[in-house]
């Protein structure tokens, strides 16, 4: 593992403290506001090197921008339909088996409409 860079901490500090599961473009207008200077790729190359560490997960939902998630252990998440965004929820498959095969990890995602879209009409 390299050390943290500033930049870096600062990339690493923003996608461990938000649950929102940022995008790229997410995390750098958030760090921009501490590091004026921090350009786009420094930010893409940070979060690429981070998830490739272990450090933070890189996951994907369908055509969307690939978001990027501090929470290690194993969750499942929900992504609504209508304002795209993404939460976490605690695992509903606990040791699942298939049988002939080990299971090192899964991903279960939900999609549907968040209960702020479901209130609010959207």
């Amino acid at each position: 593992m390299q050390r943290l860079s500033k930049q870096r901490e600062l990339v690493y500090f923003i996608v461990k403290q938000t649950n929102t599961h940022p995008t790229a473009e997410e995390v750098y207008q958030i760090a921009r506001k501490s590091m004026p200077n921090i350009s786009l790729g420094t930010v893409y190359r940070n979060l690429r090197q981070l998830s490739a560490e272990g450090r933070i997960r890189e996951v994907q939902f369908g055509s969307a921008p690939d978001r990027f998630d501090g929470m290690l252990n194993i969750h499942e998440h929900f992504i609504c339909t209508r304002c795209g965004g993404v939460s976490d929820i605690a695992p509903t498959l606990i040791n699942p088996t298939l049988p002939g095969k080990i299971v090192s990890t899964y991903r279960l995602d939900y999609f549907g409409v968040c209960e702020t879209c479901t209130s609010k009409k959207c």
